[in-house]
């Protein structure tokens, strides 16, 4: 099936950020600036869904030569009772197997310390899949075959099949969240922090409710993004639009929470899915601020967060992104630069 946009899905999922506090800024900071900066760095991991990960080459190798590069170590897996693929499994097991192979680097030569982490990894990830999150990948798979049934994408089921919907799609839509594709055939997940009412919304749901509908929206993007690399041959990964225009810089916490609770999940549960994280917009005082926390990051971090003025701004509603026209293609040619 050909998957030409995937729109108004959230993908929110994100890896989990150390800051390394102990490198010098060489700035006196009174304890109102110290509270806002943590604030700022608070809402950067929260909101941003930072989706950091190791530096790999091999992104850009095709998806069959990948395969039988790795074929003795997914043969491995599916034969180690621990790790070997059921019937009722909804996900496609040689790309769920490619993308732990690749997040641990862990090639056909031995390597005893790298395969026990890629067995326990897998191991991990599949009992979630048979146990935990059964009820949301179940839920994903069934959606997803609607979504697709005629050949284009209808996110109408997507988005109804999400856990906690009734309460969460009164707040969440495609004017503040959407995912689509760039010209090079990865899905773009773009949030609009400031446009979610998110004292409304957490009133409404728990942590854990909002929790379990951002792993939902995971698992669809992920399963998306298989798809897409299976049928194209390219490896197809995530990165993320964040608009920061309007943010609440004390929003409520409960909703950074659910992010922090979702994210330490799914950095696991969805390994190597991750591609760059774009910071737009920022307000006046976030924007002054990027300065002071940004060498806080390790290299590797900061080679993948990139700061910028100017996306998104001529667009009233994310939806349009992801629409045939003008603004869409402005804002392909935006990510298209931001990404070389």
């Amino acid at each position: 099936q050909k998957l030409e946009s995937v729109s108004h899905v959230l993908s929110p999922c994100q890896n989990k950020l150390v800051l390394n506090w102990k490198q010098p800024t060489h700035l006196l900071l009174s304890t109102g600036s110290a509270i806002m900066t943590i604030t700022v760095c608070n809402l950067i991991v929260g909101f941003s869904l930072l989706f950091f990960v190791p530096s790999c080459r091999c992104y850009s190798t095709p998806i069959p030569q990948l395969l039988q590069v790795h074929s003795s170590t997914i043969t491995q897996l599916k034969l180690d009772p621990r790790t070997a693929p059921n019937a009722d499994d909804t996900f496609h097991h040689d790309m769920t197997y490619l993308r732990h192979i690749l997040e641990f680097d862990v090639g056909d030569e031995e390597d005893d310390e790298g395969a026990l982490k890629l067995l326990g990894a897998v191991q991990k990830t599949l009992s979630w899949r048979r146990g935990e999150g059964r009820e949301i990948c179940e839920s994903a798979a069934k959606a997803i075959a609607e979504a697709t049934e005629g050949g284009g994408w209808n996110n109408e089921p997507v988005l109804k099949a999400a856990p906690h919907s009734d309460k969460i799609s009164q707040f969440i839509s495609g004017k503040n969240i959407v995912t689509t594709t760039d010209r090079a055939g990865d899905l773009v997940y773009c949030i609009r922090a400031g446009a979610i009412d998110d004292v409304a919304l957490m009133s409404a749901v728990t942590v854990e409710e909002m929790s379990e509908f951002f792993l939902y929206a995971k698992e669809v993007n992920t399963a998306v993004a298989d798809m897409r690399s299976v049928s194209s041959g390219r490896f197809c990964r995530i990165c993320t639009a964040n608009d920061l225009s309007g943010v609440n810089l004390f929003g409520p916490a409960s909703f950074r929470k659910a992010l922090s609770l979702s994210s330490t999940k799914a950095s696991t549960l969805y390994p190597a899915i991750s591609a760059e994280t774009f910071l737009l917009n920022l307000p006046k005082l976030l924007n002054a601020l990027v300065k002071l926390f940004k060498p806080l990051f390790p290299r590797s971090v900061q080679a993948k967060l990139k700061f910028r003025q100017g996306p998104l701004n001529g667009v009233e509603e994310l939806g349009e992104v992801a629409r045939p026209g003008a603004k869409r293609e402005i804002f392909l040619d935006e990510i298209e630069a931001l990404r070389a």
